[in-house]
């Protein structure tokens, strides 16, 4: 079993300290981050195009102060699609505080980014998981999905273990906790 990272470490202690843990992972940094890859790729042409348009006004003349006004709206649209373009790195960067464990009475979601965040999913909430898997060992097991709103928009945020380097040991303990008896 691995251990968790060191910023988490304690908060793990004091959770699990009655329950004997099955099995315990780390993601892959960059398996973790692979939802984010789609959305730097689409934002390659727009930040391309919103660059050459900031250049372009620099060299117009301006009638007052809109010449201003179009390039500080430029440079905004820039820092968003570079936030953009470098999702998958900060998703990769984030993955280092994430822990997970499966125990003989639930699963467990160590993530540390400002605070550390506990996600518990007791035995029952786990019937209907599922197994994902990328091209090898590795994947993701996923506990449930949720909608959540965005002004107009929606989106599914996925729960689980996401990115695992291999998901076997994951899934082997979570069919042992599901099957338990035990409460």
């Amino acid at each position: 079993m691995t251990s968790p990272p060191a910023s988490i470490a304690a908060a793990v202690s004091r959770e699990l300290q009655a329950e004997r843990v099955l099995w315990a992972g780390l993601p892959s940094r960059w398996a973790y981050a692979s939802k984010y890859w789609r959305t730097s790729l689409l934002a390659i042409p727009f930040a391309a195009f919103a660059t050459f348009a900031c250049y372009q006004v620099t060299d117009v003349p301006a009638i007052g102060d809109s010449g201003f006004a179009v390039f500080s709206w430029g440079v905004v649209v820039i820092l968003v699609l570079l936030s953009m373009l470098l999702s998958p790195l900060w998703a990769a960067w984030m993955a280092g505080g994430v822990y997970y464990v499966v125990t003989e009475r639930r699963a467990i979601i160590f993530e540390k980014h400002l605070e550390v965040r506990i996600q518990s999913f007791p035995r029952s909430s786990l019937s209907g998981y599922e197994c994902f898997s990328n091209s090898g060992a590795g994947g993701s097991i996923i506990f449930q999905r949720v909608t959540e709103r965005f002004g107009r928009g929606t989106r599914v945020k996925e729960i689980g273990f996401i990115g695992l380097p291999e998901y076997e040991g994951a899934e082997q303990a979570l069919k042992t906790l599901v099957a338990s008896d035990t409460v």
